[in-house]
């Protein structure tokens, strides 16, 4: 089978560049030329912080993966992917459900539950690092608002920046007033948005205005007021008042009012994407629906039942599947037994590969780019040749970007190895997963997203898939069905346990059935 990949490279401040995401390319397609890799597409976020999913390019891979033309995601090392934890876990699962791994060309971890597991300590100490580093630049930004200096980005609508100061721009405060005190009035947003187009007014991005972009970027703006705030610090005063409290407090009761009559809120189905039906093998999907005494009701429903009424599965009520694969999985995974094993698994890996010796390698190499840019550096003073300059230049972006590397890996192990973890601290850590609130959803999710990988509802019986080895594998409907009979061969045997569990050792997988 052809091994397809994509690569998805970020730089994330004006501290690196253009240069940074050539280095990253590069090394991303020789790791993939090693490997028997082709590369078909690239993603490129430029200055993007990878401390969260807001990034375009990110989003537009994650959607593409749907389309399953590939087959992994090759980042230059893991934290270009994310630096955040929670994220990292999200979205390597939704792409595991398409069949993409994400690799990393410069850390090149197996796909065993030891190197899944290190992969996990990685993407921790990066996150470790870079709320270290966002401290840094967010004492930086503090000291800018204090002074009322512009830190950035594009000003918002009704205001410029002259001298580093925010100034009000004079045209597009009067739309400002004109929005607050009009909609105040009793005007809807899509009548104000009509009237400021006719008026020939512009969106900061040239668009015209919308619904849309007054109820999310105007009319809830509290910087209309001069205030500004954020989640460490708040001014009263950084940006010139357009609106006054009055104008401002009347619109956000409206606003309310609005909300309160017109909002319908979302039932999140825990199990999407993971549930299918025993009978036909398509999709169970969430839906909701309204009794003739107001009541809401939640269920899964068949796919194929829903959209061509071709198949009988009855429909499942939403809470009592939930609960029911919650507890089944839950009780089955989260054992002492198993956080013995997967303990011992752990602290193997941070014996062998978080150790001085693995610091000191690091430093040759840091000292060994330091002697190639003495050449280099002597190199660019000798020449004159333009076009050789150039390529020199990149030689010691590239290099740049290796040290940099080696630094940011020093700095994690160092920190691992003042830790000093001991088997019992990785089990005590281990063991607060199980002090969760178990009918939390939040915590449900986790349990669905990291250990369940299908599901196949039966009209009197389920057949759970388990994965403990990071792999997340869809099962078919056909080896569903293969593993119902196994499972009623089992009761035909009359033996008296309700649970019998049927582990396939080739494929490593947990398959729980059950009445």
């Amino acid at each position: 089978m052809n091994k397809l990949a994509v690569i998805y490279a970020r730089y994330s401040s004006a501290a690196q560049t253009e240069q940074s995401i050539e280095g990253q390319l590069r090394v991303c397609k020789e790791y993939a030329e090693r490997n028997n890799i082709k590369i078909i597409g690239e993603y490129i976020d430029r200055a993007m912080t990878g401390t969260n999913d807001n990034r375009p390019e990110f989003q537009r891979m994650i959607s593409d993966s749907e389309k399953k033309e590939f087959n992994f995601v090759l980042v230059y090392k893991f934290d270009r992917f994310s630096r955040s934890k929670y994220d990292n876990v999200l979205y390597k699962h939704k792409l595991k459900q398409n069949g993409i791994r994400v690799l990393s060309a410069m850390e090149e971890i197996s796909n065993t539950p030891e190197g899944v597991l290190m992969e996990g300590l990685l993407e921790m100490f990066a996150e470790m690092y870079s709320k270290d580093l966002s401290q840094k630049v967010k004492r930086g930004m503090r000291e800018s608002i204090i002074k009322g200096n512009f830190i950035g980005g594009k000003p918002l609508f009704g205001y410029k920046v002259k001298n580093k100061k925010f100034v009000i721009d004079e045209q597009q405060a009067q739309a400002v007033k004109f929005i607050f005190e009009q909609y105040a009035e009793g005007k809807s947003k899509t009548e104000i948005a009509d009237e400021l187009n006719k008026m020939g007014y512009k969106t900061n991005n040239g668009q015209n205005f919308t619904k849309k972009s007054l109820q999310q970027n105007i009319l809830k703006n509290r910087k209309y007021l001069g205030e500004y705030k954020n989640e460490y610090f708040e001014s009263k005063d950084y940006y010139p008042r357009i609106i006054d409290d009055i104008t401002f407090e009347k619109v956000q009761e409206r606003l309310s009012h609005n909300r309160k009559y017109n909002s319908k809120p979302k039932e999140k189905f825990l199990l999407s994407g993971k549930v299918y039906c025993g009978i036909c093998g398509a999709s169970l999907i969430g839906t909701s629906g309204t009794s003739q005494n107001k009541q809401t009701y939640s269920y899964y429903t068949c796919l194929e039942r829903n959209k061509n009424h071709s198949c009988t599965k009855s429909n499942e009520q939403k809470h009592k599947l939930e609960d029911d694969i919650f507890n089944k999985v839950y009780h089955k995974i989260l054992q002492k037994d198993k956080i013995e094993e997967i303990a011992d698994s752990l602290l193997r890996v941070y014996e062998k590969d978080i150790n001085q010796p693995v610091i000191k390698e690091y430093e040759k190499k840091i000292v060994e780019i330091e002697k190639q840019f003495d050449k280099i550096t002597q190199q660019i003073i000798k020449s004159t040749n333009d076009n050789l300059i150039l390529r020199l230049n990149k030689q010691a972006d590239d290099l740049t970007e290796q040290q940099n590397y080696y630094k940011e890996q020093i700095k994690k192990l160092n920190l691992a190895l003042s830790i000093k973890h001991t088997k019992e601290d990785i089990k005590n850590y281990l063991s607060m997963f199980l002090s969760h609130n178990i009918i939390d959803n939040d915590f449900k999710q986790k349990i669905f997203d990291n250990f369940l990988t299908s599901v196949y509802v039966f009209d009197n019986y389920f057949t759970i898939y388990i994965d403990l080895f990071g792999t997340n594998e869809k099962h078919s409907f056909e080896e569903a069905k293969q593993d119902l009979r196994t499972a009623e061969e089992l009761f035909a045997q009359k033996l008296q346990c309700s649970t019998k569990i049927i582990k396939s050792e080739s494929r490593k997988w947990f398959v729980f059935y059950f009445q």
